[in-house]
């Protein structure tokens, strides 16, 4: 509130975070964004964008292209409700010194008050220590800070307790040995691209590593859990959840059925990390017991699968929100430890109870016994007696289900997370 006196009277003036007296010109760098996405970090960025905009702010997109990367600018910036700007890269163009001089010609011409920096991997390093004359928000999504194998810091079916920055060395012989083929064919998937580009497997990438995250203006990680990881690296550290689209994932029509329960696990669930196995092995017990249930998974189809396992493949991002309107129970078996957890978020949004993993920050989105009930990462029969309770209540699914959703309207709907949690990251 502003007092200002004018003809010996004085008026009142109003004025809140998303007034012109606190517009910021915010530039959002990603060297991943495609859209529609390939994962939840692209939802991240588009509702983010889309968000601070709304609150008044000059905020645009800056993403990349890549020849012969499909993870890379799979965008039409034409398409996207904001403004973005697409930097293109050929063949084998996508080099050190040529990311950092296009990315700071760009941003140059923007002026910006901050710049996000959001999905990238080695290349965030460089860019960083490049454009240390603005305001650079680091926006870490995984554990991309920790591990150099890759963003899961899980090895040998198990988390891995090693951390980059406290051992440098075991990280680095560990990353080099897994990426071995691609170094010496000079690329592969992104990840391994920008291994490669900016030699990251030599003791020099570590001084330059430790440099970047102390000449950044904050850093933004997804929950408390992953907070650890970048403590003493950068004095600002902000939490903020990813947040899920309660429109869209509305379980509103969905009409109860004569069928057995369905049991959701969706995601990457190929990946040892995801727990798949255990989940087989729960189903597997709870089958022996004559239980009626179909456990639908984005597993690939024509297998040889049990009988009560329906493949349904790769979902696409449209698709799916039906996907989880036909289920009943959704599971997060997860042995690595999720950042975040977007899959049980979209389901809590869907109205269903959560049976997940008590590991990294699906531990902080689920509430045990309320929205879902947590099991011991990788114990089977654990799992299994907690889908048992479920398949027998249906009362309690639909309990659960209900308090999921209105933990995800309260505490993640975009518009309500983005209000709460950003201004306070843009303050001078």
């Amino acid at each position: 509130m502003i007092f200002v006196k004018a003809m010996g009277s004085y008026y009142v003036l109003l004025f809140t975070v998303t007034d012109c007296l606190f517009v910021m010109r915010i530039t959002i760098i990603d060297l991943l964004f495609s859209w529609p996405p390939h994962g939840g970090a692209d939802v991240d960025v588009f509702h983010v964008a889309r968000g601070l905009r709304a609150l008044g702010h000059e905020a645009s997109l800056l993403f990349v292209r890549e020849a012969s990367c499909w993870e890379r600018g799979q965008a039409d910036p034409g398409m996207l409700p904001f403004p973005a700007d697409q930097i293109s890269f050929a063949e084998n163009g996508m080099t050190e010194e040529n990311v950092v001089a296009q990315v700071g010609e760009r941003v140059a011409r923007y002026e910006p008050d901050f710049i996000v920096l959001t999905q990238g991997y080695f290349l965030k390093v460089p860019l960083i220590l490049a454009l240390q004359r603005y305001r650079v928000i680091s926006r870490c999504y995984a554990h991309e800070t920790a591990c150099h194998k890759d963003i899961l810091r899980f090895k040998n079916g198990a988390p891995c307790p090693n951390e980059y920055r406290r051992t440098p060395d075991i990280c680095r012989a560990c990353a080099l040995e897994s990426r071995r083929a691609d170094v010496l064919k000079g690329g592969g998937d992104a990840w391994s691209r920008e291994y490669v580009a900016t030699q990251a497997w030599t003791p020099a990438f570590y001084d330059r590593f430790i440099a970047a995250m102390r000449a950044l203006y904050a850093v933004v990680v997804t929950t408390e859990q992953m907070r650890p990881q970048v403590a003493g690296l950068c004095d600002r550290i902000h939490i903020i959840p990813h947040g899920v689209d309660t429109a869209r994932f509305d379980p509103a029509g969905m009409a109860p059925q004569e069928k057995p329960p369905v049991i959701l696990a969706a995601g990457r669930m190929e990946d040892p990390a995801k727990g798949m196995k255990a989940l087989l092995d729960a189903a597997a017990m709870l089958a022996d017991e004559g239980r009626r249930f179909e456990l639908r998974a984005t597993l690939p189809e024509g297998g040889a699968y049990p009988v009560w396992l329906k493949p349904v493949g790769k979902i696409s991002h449209d698709d799916m929100p039906g996907l989880y309107r036909e289920a009943d129970v959704c599971v997060v078996p997860s042995l690595w430890d999720e950042p975040f957890g977007i899959v049980a978020l979209e389901a809590m949004a869907s109205a269903l109870p959560v049976c997940a993993s008590r590991v990294g920050g699906l531990q902080d989105i689920i509430l045990d016994e309320t929205t879902g009930l947590l099991f011991e990462r990788g114990n089977a029969a654990a799992l299994a007696a907690a889908l048992r309770r479920l398949l027998e209540n249906g009362q309690m699914r639909r309990t659960m289900g209900k308090a999921g959703r209105a933990r995800a309207v309260e505490h993640y709907g975009w518009d309500a997370l983005i209000e709460r949690h950003y201004p306070s990251l843009f303050t001078c």
